[in-house]
């Protein structure tokens, strides 16, 4: 698709996930996203428009004077940005419901259902066929969730491995750049320009992945615990070797997200906490997570996650080795809108739900590589990961794992 021809695909689409860019935008005639039209989450500035993140928080914000640098590599590569994409306030939810900037559904088995988030917008413009990748951010699963809800590509680098400089922070220990596309192709390729890092050389040696033993999965609906056993038979079926092995550092990760103040809540509140005083910037979900930050902060702190962080990395690494993890990307379905929308108990509760699988690979810094494997009428997936700096493996082993 040209830029041309997804200006006219966007121009007919609800503008309920996309502002259009007033023109265009090309840096560069030439190189390897030469002509690819993309979109960015609002969490990035774009030189001469606002970066709101979705939030009246940043009403009076001036214009970017400059490309984020994810934006400016890009583009230097040759992609053409056409606009921005909406997400959760403050890129603060993993359900991507934001009634004041546009929450993108999709419609199954006549209801309409949430895409996810916080990158929202962006998988919705991707999954709408407006462009074939766009940039989102990925903290506790914010390109992941709503890529494996809308049956894309979505991928998680390790921390640092992409620039952030010109991107709106929430928990800077764990943010990072996300991407959502709909091929591994771009995926690669974008990669690659974010990264500066050459094309990699030499066969690729048949990995074994692992699956984590069942008490770890428990908390996944029977829906998805059975799409996510049916991949894995399918899966070694094509003679792939797998695994089943119990992670200690996936137990512990989560033990520790369960019990303690979690760095996200810790973070965010340390960067918006202030404007509670000041209730009408802030939607009802943000709103109501920075609350309970601050109610859990009054209590207690999330300095053991900090302090066991690098041990657990070190530890995951051991316990994997050479293999891979595969997992279920989220442990829920995508929840009717109407359900998230109309009940602050069922939105809570959900939203914590969906982050469970993301958030934990976060936390061990884990590269993580969302594939879809179905298309019906709930897409189905797995989420391919390694150890922290080993992004070139997830991406390598994904090619055998989809037969391209």
């Amino acid at each position: 698709m040209t830029p041309e021809e997804a200006l006219m695909v966007a121009r007919r689409t609800p503008d309920t996930f996309l502002q259009l860019m007033p023109a265009a935008r090309n840096e560069e005639a030439a190189g390897p996203l030469g002509g690819v039209p993309f979109a960015v989450k609002d969490i990035f500035d774009v030189r001469g428009t606002r970066t709101t993140a979705a939030s009246h928080v940043f009403d009076h914000r001036p214009p970017a004077r400059e490309d984020a640098e994810a934006v400016r590599r890009v583009t230097a590569a040759g992609a053409v940005l056409i606009g921005k994409t909406t997400m959760s306030e403050l890129a603060f939810s993993g359900l991507g419901v934001n009634e004041g900037f546009g929450t993108p559904t999709l419609c199954r088995a006549g209801r309409d259902h949430v895409v996810g988030g916080s990158s929202s917008g962006s998988a919705a413009a991707v999954r709408a066929g407006v462009v074939p990748f766009a940039l989102g951010s990925d903290t506790s699963g914010s390109a992941r969730i709503p890529a494996a809800w809308t049956g894309l590509f979505g991928f998680r680098p390790s921390w640092g491995r992409y620039p952030s400089a010109g991107m709106t922070a929430l928990a800077p220990t764990l943010d990072t750049v996300g991407l959502i596309a709909d091929s591994l192709e771009y995926v690669e390729t974008v990669d690659r320009v974010l990264a500066d890092v050459p094309p990699p050389v030499g066969d690729v040696r048949a990995p074994t992945y692992v699956v984590p033993h069942e008490a770890y999965l428990a908390s996944c609906d029977p829906d998805v615990l059975e799409r996510f056993h049916a991949d894995v038979s399918r899966l070694r079926a094509a003679g792939h070797r797998i695994a089943e092995r119990k992670i200690d550092s996936l137990d512990a990760a989560r033990g520790l997200h369960q019990r303690h103040v979690h760095i996200v809540e810790a973070e965010a509140f340390a960067a918006f906490g202030a404007y509670l005083e000041q209730p009408d910037l802030l939607g009802p979900a943000a709103r109501r997570r920075l609350e309970r930050a601050r109610s859990r902060l009054r209590a207690g702190s999330a300095d053991v996650l900090y302090q066991a962080m690098p041990s657990l990395r070190r530890q995951f690494r051991r316990e994997l080795g050479e293999a891979l993890l595969l997992s279920p990307a989220v442990e829920i379905d995508a929840p009717a809108y109407e359900d998230v929308r109309t009940s602050p108990q069922t939105h809570d509760e959900r939203n914590g739900r969906a982050l469970t699988m993301t958030m934990v690979l976060s936390y061990l810094d884990a590269p993580s590589l969302v594939i879809p494997t179905g298309t019906g009428e709930q897409p189905a997936s797995v989420q391919l990961s390694s150890c922290s700096g080993q992004d070139h493996s997830v991406l390598r082993a994904a090619r055998l794992l989809t037969g391209t």
